[in-house]
């Protein structure tokens, strides 16, 4: 099949972070061709309920402000939280932070996942260098003369770098033959937004349960979303109970922190696991996002991680004078993937030390948070990692 077109980069999905990746490097590269192919097709402005929330940090939300996404983020969409307050159901543990104690208006952000992503996409049709592919299937991936050729349903296009952001079953990583094995943390994730009859406080709200976190997301007018990571047992028995005993489990479940809970829609439960491509790069082939790493929720790290390596690669692609350049891809690699494979180590070493419940352990882990509460050095670093830094 002829080539249709050439492009300097061509990024397959767009999602969130495949759709700030083009924008950014479209705007710091005015002069390149980027095109960027999805097999959905844009969101509508008239999207249904949501319930994917992003507590994104500093890193994101200046990348999403570059790209002009972030100003147009009302209050419903994008709500600053101020304070963190983490405890634990078998120990007296209790760790706390707020933006106060690190001279900030906000430790970060709790975002709209599908509205973030509509605008981001809308903004794709607004840059004069980007051309957009939607409701597109990448059929197969060819190496010719130095580039990429990517056959596409009744066409053939053909790039210097090739940027997958098609998420944690990457078609192209598959294409690529690029090993990312898969742990199941045999627990699953409920999703749903509810309203507290006390006032949230602009508070992140975490409990370590015996069979995993319950995370609380504060959103505008008294809402919140939550993540209620459980084993594969309690979470069947969560979604088979009715709209009051949920409500009962979970205000049980938060100690009546927030007193009564009214659940504000349908609940969805999806698989905890987490993927760590063996390698971010081949010659003409970059990964990013869940297509390169995704880990487990309880921190709300996998969304940050992604806009980092996007602000990493965009800005070595910027000092580079061939995006084929393996020197130019494998630092974008060394830039990025310790960070991520740490995180990926932290959240799996949480998550095991939370469940492991004998009395000397849990007697440890409460002294532990309530030591770490009192030690500066210690609790900066933590409170770094969770506003993304």
């Amino acid at each position: 099949m002829a080539v249709s077109q050439v492009f300097d980069a061509v990024i397959v999905g767009a999602g969130a972070i495949g759709a700030a990746c083009a924008l950014k490097l479209a705007h710091t590269q005015p002069k390149a061709k980027i095109a960027i192919v999805e097999r959905g097709s844009m969101l509508d402005a008239e999207l249904g309920e949501n319930l994917r929330v992003w507590a994104l940090g500093e890193v994101a939300t200046q990348l999403l402000s570059d790209v002009g996404v972030f100003q147009q983020l009302d209050a419903a969409a994008c709500f600053p939280y101020s304070r963190m307050v983490v405890w634990d159901e078998n120990s007296e543990g209790e760790l706390s932070f707020s933006a106060q104690e690190f001279d900030r208006d906000a430790l970060g952000h709790m975002v709209d996942a599908s509205f973030c992503t509509q605008i981001l996409q809308q903004q794709l049709s607004c840059t004069s260098n980007i051309t957009s592919f939607f409701s597109t299937q990448v059929d197969a991936m060819e190496q010719h003369k130095g580039s990429r050729r990517l056959i596409l349903d009744n066409d053939a296009i053909a790039t210097k770098l090739v940027i997958a952001a098609d998420g944690a079953q990457s078609s192209i990583r598959k294409m690529a033959k690029v090993f990312a094995p898969t742990k199941s943390y045999e627990q699953r994730g409920i999703v749903a937004k509810i309203r507290s009859e006390q006032a949230h406080k602009d508070t992140a709200w975490q409990r370590f349960l015996a069979t995993g976190p319950l995370a609380v997301l504060p959103l505008a007018d008294n809402y919140s979303s939550i993540v209620w990571s459980a084993s594969e047992l309690e979470a069947s028995e969560l979604m088979a109970c009715d709209q009051t005993q949920f409500e009962s489990r979970l205000q049980g479940a938060l100690e009546n922190r927030l007193g009564g809970i009214e659940l504000m829609s349908e609940r969805f439960a999806f698989p905890l696991t987490s993927r760590q491509a063996e390698t971010y790069y081949q010659p003409g082939l970059v990964l990013i996002g869940d297509a390169a790493h995704s880990i487990h929720p309880l921190a709300g790290q996998g969304a940050n991680l992604g806009f980092k390596d996007v602000a990493a690669l965009v800005e070595i692609l910027s000092h580079s004078k061939d995006w084929r350049d393996p020197a130019a891809l494998a630092k974008y690699q060394r830039l990025r993937r310790p960070d991520n494979l740490q995180t990926d180590f932290l959240m799996t070493s949480l998550h095991l030390a939370y469940l492991n419940n004998s009395p000397w352990w849990s007697l440890a882990r409460g002294r532990g948070m309530n030591w770490l509460t009192q030690n500066a050095t210690i609790k900066d670093w933590l409170a770094r990692q969770g506003m993304g830094l």
